[in-house]
């Protein structure tokens, strides 16, 4: 396995990847991707390892979805990581029992919130402070869905994240395109808050993120199956690499080792 670029062989890990089922395919058009067909896309782009966690379906608890991560990351537990989706609408006892459930039972990874497809304010404490308290008593990270929408801003989730400062948060798509300067700034000012690639597609702000928190603060993730595997390697591994002039060092912390430092024990 592993990518090539130029004369380096780079192990390869994606911060972000979905898996499922669900009974429409939403706006993605996708409702059933598994772990055959991750696995198999994973081989055709050179890709070791990936995290993965449910599609999104805002009016479920997501205990089937989670349930099915387990289910697959039993089956390859080699090439894939699994991350817990958590709908905090619920409410904190169910949040509570959920991931104690999926992280302590099932041994899941992290924990994925996304608060514009599960509508809720991810700087409210009653339904936030059980996630933090989580990740903390489980040693995991937590990726946010950041872009799209206010409640999905990085400012706003960098005000509970900054007070639960040894719980490592994640934010995905770093912004998308709008929001990309404020995770930037947010990531600089806390030391635990990370940013990942996936979706960002504008060269100088993909720039702006490396040059702005360092490699060392960048985690390469794909939104696959949404998104092409070799697009998204490409983006880092070909376009940003040259511009930024990355070393081999720089692109071992962003396609592995900045990952494997959050997930401890994986």
């Amino acid at each position: 396995m592993t990518i090539r670029i130029n004369d380096m062989e780079i192990f390869t890990m994606d911060a972000h990847t979905h898996m499922g089922r669900r009974a429409t395919p939403l706006g993605h058009g996708v409702a059933s991707f598994l772990g055959d067909e991750l696995v198999r896309n994973l081989d055709e782009a050179g890709i070791d390892r990936a995290v993965a966690f449910p599609l999104g379906a805002s009016a479920t608890d997501y205990s089937e979805a989670n349930r099915i991560i387990a289910e697959e990351v039993a089956k390859q537990p080699e090439r894939i990581i699994g991350f817990c989706r958590i709908n905090p609408n619920f409410g904190p006892q169910a949040t509570v029992k959920s991931l104690d459930h999926f992280l302590g039972t099932h041994k899941l990874k992290g924990i994925k919130l996304h608060p514009e497809i599960e509508f809720f304010d991810p700087n409210e404490e009653a339904l936030m402070d059980p996630v933090y308290d989580a990740a903390r008593r489980y040693g995991v990270p937590i990726i946010f869905h950041t872009g799209m929408s206010n409640k999905a801003s990085p400012g706003v989730i960098a005000e509970l994240a900054a007070r639960h400062k040894d719980v490592p948060v994640i934010l995905g798509h770093m912004g998308v395109s709008e929001y990309v300067k404020l995770a930037v700034a947010v990531a600089r000012q806390h030391e635990n808050i990370f940013l990942e690639t996936s979706v960002v597609g504008w060269m100088p702000l993909l720039l702006e993120a490396f040059r702005g928190v360092g490699t060392s603060k960048v985690l390469f993730g794909s939104d696959h199956p949404y998104n092409p595997l070799p697009m998204e390697r490409d983006k880092i591994a070909v376009h940003v690499g040259r511009a930024a002039k990355l070393t081999e060092n720089d692109f071992k912390k962003i396609f592995s080792s900045n990952l494997l430092s959050l997930l401890k024990s994986s």
